[in-house]
């Protein structure tokens, strides 16, 4: 981020540029409060800065959580008027020249905005991911596809935890419910909620002989879950 301040009570022009270079965003951050050097009138005052903090965009970066990120960027290029790089593949010219095609040129200005923003909007160990391609689409799909792999891997090892669960020798009837009630949360996380009777079930099939009347009253009563918690 750059800043010009001439003195107090001077408005900033500041311009803020991601460490990837890969694009700017210039505005106005508002009256100068405080000069902490003098500097030549001219001259730029460098600070490093993130994106947005003085008035310019803000994007939820990328680290676990892909489906609200993918919810932000979504909205975020539809903002922008950028999505159809997104969603579309590059048009075929129909000029020989196709700088002088108006619609290709057009979806190489918005493609060049759209992989920018995805690649600003990922913390660093994602970047590899979207900066080895050419196209917003591509990174998009890139990072759908690498993230549904591994949701996928988790709701098999979820599902399989929950088929078998058993309670431990050192572990009381609340604890234990906590243990099946927390898979039952990652479930629904990842899209696949367990209805709460059916939780209560798994965690009736899991207890040992020794509560053996509370499993018979609980299905006497049809298995709730306030019956275990």
């Amino acid at each position: 981020m750059r800043r010009a301040c001439v003195g107090l009570g001077t408005p900033c022009l500041v311009k803020t540029t991601h460490p990837l270079n890969i694009i700017d965003f210039t505005g106005w951050a508002g009256i100068a409060a405080s000069v902490d050097r003098v500097v030549p009138v001219g001259a730029t005052v460098v600070n490093m800065s993130y994106p947005g903090r003085f008035g310019g965009p803000r994007f939820a970066q990328l680290d676990d959580d892909y489906k609200v990120w993918a919810a932000c960027q979504r909205a975020q290029h539809r903002k922008e008027k950028l999505w159809k790089a997104v969603v579309t593949d590059r048009p075929a010219s129909g000029s020989d020249d196709k700088k002088a095609d108006p619609v290709v040129a057009e979806w190489d200005a918005m493609n060049e905005a759209a992989l920018a923003t995805i690649q600003m909007s990922v913390k660093p160990v994602h970047l590899n991911t979207v900066t080895s391609v050419d196209t917003a689409k591509e990174a998009w799909d890139a990072l759908r596809v690498m993230f549904e792999v591994r949701d996928n891997a988790q709701l098999l090892r979820l599902m399989e935890e929950l088929s078998s669960l058993k309670k431990g020798d050192e572990e009381n009837i609340i604890k234990f419910a906590s243990r099946a009630k927390m898979i039952g949360d990652e479930l629904a996380m990842l899209g696949n909620p367990v209805d709460d009777n059916m939780l209560a079930l798994r965690v009736l099939s899991g207890l040992p002989s020794e509560y053996g009347m509370l499993r018979k009253v609980s299905e006497n009563k049809d298995a709730s879950w306030s019956c275990l918690t």
